[in-house]
């Protein structure tokens, strides 16, 4: 009786420890996030934004030891030797001279000998070195200009994502509930067939349409999970994890498009109208173009650095060489400067110099390239802003028509007043319209985020929220 009392008691813990970790574990599969938390956590998991970071700690260090070579370096050096029985009897004269001579000469080879010195090195002139520290200096802006532009463009790739995840779910809402209104439409219609009131192409007429919907459901599904795939990679989740998302635009975003919304054409186009240098201190990308072009230069430059004479100096101070690693009390010092002058060098230096020139000029036309294309993305973008705004109060009147017209030809049909072809073009209207609608609102915020992105303001799109919120 007590054993089969302790083992349901065992099961019934077991069953209950079992359903606590069933739950944390769903509830570590599903993350719900808003907009700011997304972009958030993006900031802080996106691979590539980590690497762009690490990138620019690198350049730092690296522009920190360019200026250490600058710097003298002291080693301690220590040698073994050791001849062979038929080497040393050669070398050891002393071995042929008489006693008493013989111990008057100091020993100077030995069989097995050691000898030991500290060395000093330091450059007092080297061009090389000079234009190494400019260099790393260039190089650590751009890994810090690349790791912004990495940060910004992660930020708006999270911002436009989220709202095609958000258009999708919309369009498929309203995809679903068509699809549903042509399945009642074309059971009805099978009813209307069997009562004799209705033709085979009248019903099939209806089949059609509702084939048609579902198949655009299957495709807005399709596209739903591509985005949403894409939203996850973005954040670094696993594959594994469900996402929601709150099913509107983020209030912050929404603020910025009725803003944008509400400014004159003439505005708009005065937001763009930025010289050279406001567009490249705005734009990230533009930026990090800019300093790749200074790096350019500094190697260019480094490049006739290697026509230029270079001295140093070195200091030795050692110990005699003898037959124990014991440091003796002859310690000889030795001090010299070394001028290295290149005189000819096959012409190395000269195609160097070519090639560095070529890549500063290329990377000159890149950069001016780049600028004048973010010049015309911008005015496309404004382009597309203009439109769309206009668009938008057309989509929501025409749905706002398309929607009455539908329920008047709705109330008509079900009198037998008007056909079925009737019937179905009012109601593929209003679906033209509504996702018209939505479209165009989904569409006229990702227009200005893009435009924000391109001008450097897209952190004003999102508040940042503490890690610990958005786990």
């Amino acid at each position: 009786m007590l054993l089969f009392k302790y083992n349901t008691v065992r099961r019934m813990l077991f069953t209950v420890l079992a359903a606590v970790f069933v739950q944390r574990a769903e509830a570590q599969e599903q993350i719900i996030l808003s907009l700011d938390q997304a972009v958030s956590r993006a900031v802080s998991k996106n691979s590539q934004v980590r690497a762009s970071m690490f990138l620019a700690k690198q350049a730092e260090w690296d522009k920190a030891n360019a200026w250490l070579q600058l710097m003298p370096s002291v080693s301690f050096n220590t040698r073994l030797t050791w001849i062979d029985d038929e080497t040393y009897a050669l070398r050891d004269f002393r071995r042929y001279l008489p006693e008493p001579l013989k111990n008057e000469i100091p020993q100077t080879v030995f069989q097995t000998s050691y000898i030991s010195s500290f060395d000093a090195t330091m450059p007092l002139f080297n061009p090389a070195l000079f234009n190494n520290i400019a260099m790393a200096d260039a190089g650590a802006e751009m890994a810090r200009k690349n790791s912004e532009s990495a940060r910004e463009n992660i930020i708006f790739q999270v911002i436009s994502t989220y709202l095609n995840v958000l258009k999708s779910r919309a369009v498929l809402g309203l995809q679903q509930e068509y699809l549903e209104l042509s399945r009642k439409n074309y059971d009805k219609s099978m009813r209307l067939k069997q009562a004799g009131r209705y033709s085979k192409t009248e019903a099939l007429r209806w089949k059609v349409d509702m084939e048609q919907q579902r198949s655009v459901v299957v495709t807005n599904e399709s596209m739903l999970r591509s985005h949403t795939t894409v939203l996850k990679r973005l954040l670094n989740l696993d594959m594994e994890h469900t996402v929601s998302l709150k099913p509107q635009v983020p209030e912050q975003l929404a603020a910025e498009t009725a803003r944008i919304e509400a400014m004159s054409e003439q505005e708009l186009l005065g937001m763009i109208r930025l010289s050279k240098q406001d567009l490249v201190k705005a734009n990230a990308a533009l930026a990090a173009a800019r300093a790749n072009t200074r790096t350019s230069k500094y190697v260019y430059r480094n490049s006739y650095a290697r026509y230029l004479p270079s001295v140093s100096a070195s200091y030795s101070y050692g110990w005699r060489e003898n037959d124990t690693p014991e440091l003796d009390d002859y310690s000889p010092q030795t001090f010299m400067l070394t001028l290295n002058i290149p005189v000819f060098t096959g012409f190395q230096n000269l195609t160097s110099v070519k090639s560095s020139q070529n890549a500063y000029r290329a990377s000159q036309e890149q950069f001016n390239d780049q600028v004048q294309n973010t010049r015309y993305i911008l005015t496309e973008s404004v382009n597309r802003i203009l439109n769309l705004r206009t668009q938008k109060a057309l989509a929501h009147t025409n749905a706002e028509f398309n929607r009455n017209n539908y329920r008047v030809v709705e109330q008509q049909w079900e009198k037998g007043r008007v056909s079925n072809i009737d019937y179905i073009d009012a109601k593929l209207n209003l679906q033209n319209a509504a996702l018209n609608a939505v479209h165009t609102d989904y569409d006229l915020a990702a227009a200005v985020a893009e435009l924000y992105y391109l001008l450097g303001r897209v952190q004003s799109l999102y508040i940042p929220v503490k890690r610990a919120s958005y786990k």
